[in-house]
């Protein structure tokens, strides 16, 4: 039975492996939970792939030859008086065993290993986010300018770019074959990437991205995006922008960026769940916690604790507006439904607060009459011009 799975995971490891016999080595390991129990608490992956080189290298029968020839015939003869020698037969078995048990101990660590630790787990879609998919390409919102280097034949990062965005040569060749999907100023977009990851694009914003990853996953972002990112042990997943790179192990975020090295205001990164760093193009890198939101100005970083509702809200068709001036709501709903202008009759009206949620695939009529109600103002829609005054 020993020698089957060796047979079975050397065949493995070399790729030489048939449909049937990968089936038996999987059924086989999945049924000795001892020895399973045992690799995930021996293995790690560096130290595993020191060991697994050192046992190839290793010609066993010229090693037990010589193991027998030193300590057999010479080493047991000097005391051949005191100790009864052992049958040459019935060490070598024992050492032919030995070496069976810690070749299924190398080649079934690594077996473990390349199944669990370059296992891709595609993040969870929830219904709520499911059902925005829906209502955005069902209100005729979802949309995109889209080009592939593959169908185009043409270049999609210019050298300035790639310098922007601090695209080394390994990044560079992945590009040769990618995708540069951009949004307008009132459409977004969704895309599930090679690796599963989802990115959820909003308006005026723009992806690079590999049409296959290699032995790395980077994209590049510009503008607004939620990434919902596929785990991957193995490989990071990092997003470049002109502040700095993003770094990803497995996650949900919020990414806000401007389209320049010089940062300006509403830069940032808010943090959902899981685990991600920032690394500044010029500083060191920095870790991020759950609920932390990672502002970038003028190449200053700060961190402090949010409320991840408003990003999270975005991500499932809605806005969530908490304490924003009238003003600051107008312009994002302006912006949305493809308001001209906007007009305050009267200054004061500018700095009313609102707090609230408004649906993001509702019509302008009907978000127009929820925010009369709450604010206490008039407002009246005319050719591509809101007009706001007081009651």
């Amino acid at each position: 039975m020993t020698n089957n799975i060796n047979t079975l995971i050397r065949k493995y490891l070399s790729g030489d492996i048939s449909d049937d016999e990968y089936q038996l080595l999987s059924e086989t390991l999945a049924n000795d939970k001892n020895t399973a129990k045992h690799l995930e608490q021996m293995t790690e992956a560096d130290d595993l792939t020191k060991r697994y080189k050192e046992y190839a290298s290793v010609d066993t029968e010229a090693a037990l030859q010589k193991f027998i020839k030193q300590y057999v015939d010479n080493g047991e003869a000097g005391k051949a008086a005191e100790t009864p020698r052992k049958p040459r037969k019935t060490m070598r078995y024992s050492l032919l065993r030995y070496a069976a048990v810690v070749a299924l101990l190398i080649f079934g660590g690594a077996f473990w290993y390349h199944r669990e630790y370059t296992r891709v787990t595609p993040p969870v879609i929830t219904e709520e986010v499911q059902l925005a998919m829906e209502q955005s390409r069902e209100s005729g919102r979802e949309g995109a300018d889209i080009v592939s280097t593959v169908t185009s034949r043409q270049q999609i990062i210019s050298e300035e770019e790639c310098e922007l965005y601090h695209v080394d040569e390994n990044f560079a060749e992945q590009l040769a074959e990618a995708k540069r999907i951009t949004t307008y100023h009132d459409k977004e977009y969704w895309v599930t990437l090679d690796d599963g990851t989802l990115v959820h694009l909003n308006y005026n914003s723009r992806l690079i991205y590999p049409e296959k990853f290699g032995d790395r996953r980077d994209v590049i972002l510009e503008g607004e995006a939620y990434f919902m990112v596929a785990k991957d042990k193995s490989r990071k997943f990092v997003v470049h922008t002109p502040q700095g790179d993003i770094k990803v192990y497995g996650t949900e975020f919020y990414v806000k960026t401007s389209s320049s090295s010089s940062v300006g205001e509403g830069s940032m990164v808010v943090l959902v769940q899981g685990s991600i760093s920032f690394t500044p193009a010029d500083g060191h890198e920095l870790m991020m916690d759950p609920g932390q939101q990672l502002s970038v100005n003028d190449r200053q970083l700060s961190l402090r604790v949010v409320d991840t509702t408003p990003y999270t809200a975005w991500n499932t068709g809605v806005f969530v507006f908490e304490n924003n001036t009238l003003e600051q709501l107008m312009g994002v709903l302006a912006q949305w439904y493809n308001i001209d202008k906007v007009t305050f009759r009267d200054n004061s009206l500018r700095t009313i607060h609102f707090t609230g949620s408004l649906e993001r695939y509702g019509t302008i009529e009907r978000v127009i009459r929820a925010i009369t109600t709450v604010c206490d103002v008039e407002m009246e829609q005319h050719e591509g011009t809101i007009v706001i005054r007081k009651k």
